[in-house]
């Protein structure tokens, strides 16, 4: 009987497969692993790529400043665009302003008794009580518009009265037409010029012709941009003369209105306190299709013709100190490069800006503000990867996009795999 030769453990078939079906599930694993990773990989987002720019810190417009005329006396201060104050003597002395108060007294009964453009308005009919009001005005020799009664006058007839020839009488009839009584209408005014920040300012009557009627230069440009940006009341102050139902004429005291070009008048005063003054508007064009308007006041001048003549040699002066200045081509040098972490890059360079022209002071500079950062990829050539603003004073007044010079593309497969 034959024997067989004895077998070893190691060569057994059945023990060498389970050993060898494990290299393989590890192998696959490691594959599997692999390829996960690079699909985690692909499907990551891209790195985005970098914008730098190169560009001046500052603009400036050309020419040089000019100087604005001061009087000698009294008050004076008169505002340009976005508020910038041009010139200013005794800005904050409190001062009488005269009928200037009007102005004030228009707006408010504008705002309890709005009219559009071509709206008459209410018409009132005069009372005893105005009859009587007009009697008082002429006894302390103020300015007066008569009246009888019975007489029927639209609100805007009585605005005209009240702005062009500066009746003092109908002050204190448009004043009990709106709060009932003139003392509740004064205590309205008084609230309406601590809303529109006048703090050095006190209404004693709505005529402005009691001497405690106060007010400050500087407060009274607060109520000129009140004004200006109520369209019917610009519009009335503005007009040179009109006519009253019954023939009578209304002559503005605001002659300069119709010699001064772009004059927006507003309101004059003068009285024997207050001597003369001038609360007034102008707009004017300074060039390349841009336009600087002005808002001064001017107080405590001898008589109210010493006050507007005053009042056209500033704003002469001012508007020659603005030029108009294009900002739709980007500022030069500007330009610059995006660049990628896989190696492609391309030209920055600045767009056109959409801002319209802008009447800006001679010699002003303007601030440059880059706004660009990290952008993600691929790009588009002409796609917007920033923005470049310009500024005055902390203002925007243009900007300018940054565009990509040429097509950037996204990392290849291979660049993700490698470097994710």
């Amino acid at each position: 009987m034959r024997r067989l030769p004895a077998s070893r453990i190691g060569d057994a078939p059945g023990v060498r497969r389970p050993l060898q079906l494990a290299a393989v599930v590890a192998a696959v694993a490691a594959l599997a692993f692999c390829a996960a990773a690079g699909v985690i990989r692909l499907r990551g987002a891209s790195p985005p790529a970098s914008v730098s720019l190169e560009l001046p810190a500052e603009l400036s417009a050309p020419g040089t400043p000019v100087d604005i005329p001061l009087p000698s006396a009294g008050s004076l201060v008169v505002d340009g665009e976005a508020d910038t104050r041009l010139a200013a003597v005794d800005p904050d002395s409190v001062r009488a302003v005269g009928s200037v108060a009007k102005a004030m007294t228009a707006l408010v009964v504008l705002e309890a008794r709005p009219l559009s453009a071509s709206d008459e308005g209410p018409v009132l009919t005069m009372t005893a009580a105005d009859v009587a009001g007009y009697q008082a005005t002429i006894a302390a020799d103020g300015s007066a518009l008569a009246v009888t009664e019975g007489e029927r006058l639209s609100e805007r007839r009585l605005l005209l009265a009240l702005l062009l020839p500066s009746a003092n009488n109908v002050a204190d009839s448009l004043g009990r037409w709106v709060s009932g009584s003139n003392a509740a209408f004064v205590a309205r005014l008084n609230r309406t010029a601590l809303s529109l920040g006048m703090t050095r300012t006190h209404f004693e009557d709505a005529s402005g012709f009691s001497p405690a009627t106060v007010s400050s230069a500087a407060d009274l440009i607060r109520l000129g941009r009140a004004v200006l940006a109520s369209p019917t009341l610009s519009e009335l102050v503005a007009t040179p003369a009109a006519v009253l139902p019954d023939g009578t004429p209304l002559h503005n005291l605001d002659t300069l209105l119709s010699a001064v070009p772009g004059w927006l008048g507003i309101k004059t005063g003068e009285t024997p306190t207050a001597g003369g003054c001038l609360l007034f508007a102008a707009r004017r064009e300074v060039g390349a299709g841009a336009s600087a308007t002005l808002v001064g006041a001017v107080l405590g001048q001898p008589h109210l013709a010493q006050a507007l003549e005053a009042a056209r040699r500033t704003a002469d002066a001012a508007f020659a100190g603005y030029v108009g200045v294009s900002l739709t081509t980007p500022p030069p040098g500007a330009g610059g490069s995006v660049t990628t972490s896989w190696g492609d890059r391309a030209a920055a360079r600045l767009g056109p800006s959409a801002a319209s022209p802008r009447a800006l002071r001679r010699a002003a500079v303007l601030s440059l503000d880059p706004a660009v950062g990290p952008v993600p990829a691929p790009l588009q050539s002409g796609q917007t990867v920033g923005w470049v603003r310009a500024r005055l004073g902390g203002r925007v007044v243009a900007e300018w996009p940054v565009l990509c010079g040429a097509a950037v593309p996204g990392p290849s497969i291979w660049w993700r795999l490698v470097h994710g």
